[in-house]
């Protein structure tokens, strides 16, 4: 992987903040309850700078035991940024000091629904008191960029698997609603796919699963709007030569 020397110096955060000038989208668009928001919050931790990530709860009905970031289903009429930040609040009970934007481009979740990726950062969470909320979070961490960087890998996931091949039925069910037309052209082109490869980080906590899937792709797509003049790669989502 490549090598970003910046990422763990003291002008880390405001490098980090040019760099993304102009790559995020004030995504002001009100949303419906068919798509979800997700907050990546950066942070400072033992003066590393750092991603927060959440492990949700055993006892939910969804993505059980899964890490993610904080974040949840749209009300009617919301922006991505008041959802998230809503849920971020709710789940973990921090507030961001800034708001730098939102991904430019919705990932597709495996219940089809549209989930925006907006970016920010927290302040130092070295001293934060956090009220987690224990319906939802098992326990919140952090990972610095240095380290996400240097473990990221790629596995390979085969679309065949009984009871998964249903993605082309879903472009039958979509509106014409403008916020559903990225899920048409995303489910059309993965309908189409046999095998497929994505992003993937290790958990600082041995007991945790791996960083994969959403979250796994937006940890990925915010390095690559970060760090593509220094040649981070563009997932292409192509499987990989594991031999």
């Amino acid at each position: 992987m490549i090598s970003v020397p910046w990422l763990g110096s003291r002008a880390a955060l405001a490098t980090l903040r040019s760099r993304l000038s102009g790559k995020l989208v004030e995504n002001q668009n009100k949303l419906s309850r068919s798509s979800c928001a997700v907050f990546l919050p950066l942070c400072h931790k033992e003066n590393k700078l750092s991603l927060l990530y959440t492990k949700r709860a055993d006892t939910l009905n969804s993505h059980t035991g899964q890490v993610s970031f904080p974040g949840g289903r749209c009300d009617d009429g919301e922006t991505a940024v008041i959802t998230s930040v809503r849920e971020m609040e709710e789940e973990i009970g921090l507030s961001p000091l800034e708001v730098w934007g939102t991904l430019k481009r919705p990932v597709i979740s495996l219940k089809m629904e549209n989930v925006y990726g907006c970016v920010g950062y927290m302040g130092s969470l070295d001293n934060a008191k956090l009220q987690i909320s224990q319906e939802e979070v098992s326990h919140v961490f952090t990972v610095s960029l240095e380290d996400l960087l240097r473990t990221r890998s790629v596995r390979n996931y085969n679309n065949n698997v009984a009871g998964n091949r249903n993605w082309e039925r879903f472009t039958t069910e979509l509106s014409n609603d403008p916020d559903q037309q990225e899920r048409f052209k995303q489910l059309t082109v993965i309908g189409t796919i046999e095998e497929y490869s994505m992003p993937q980080f290790p958990s600082p906590i041995q007991s945790d699963p791996p960083i994969w899937g959403l979250t796994a792709i937006m940890t990925d797509r915010l390095f690559y709007a970060a760090l593509r003049e220094e040649g981070y790669p563009k997932h292409s989502f192509l499987p990989v030569d594991t031999k």
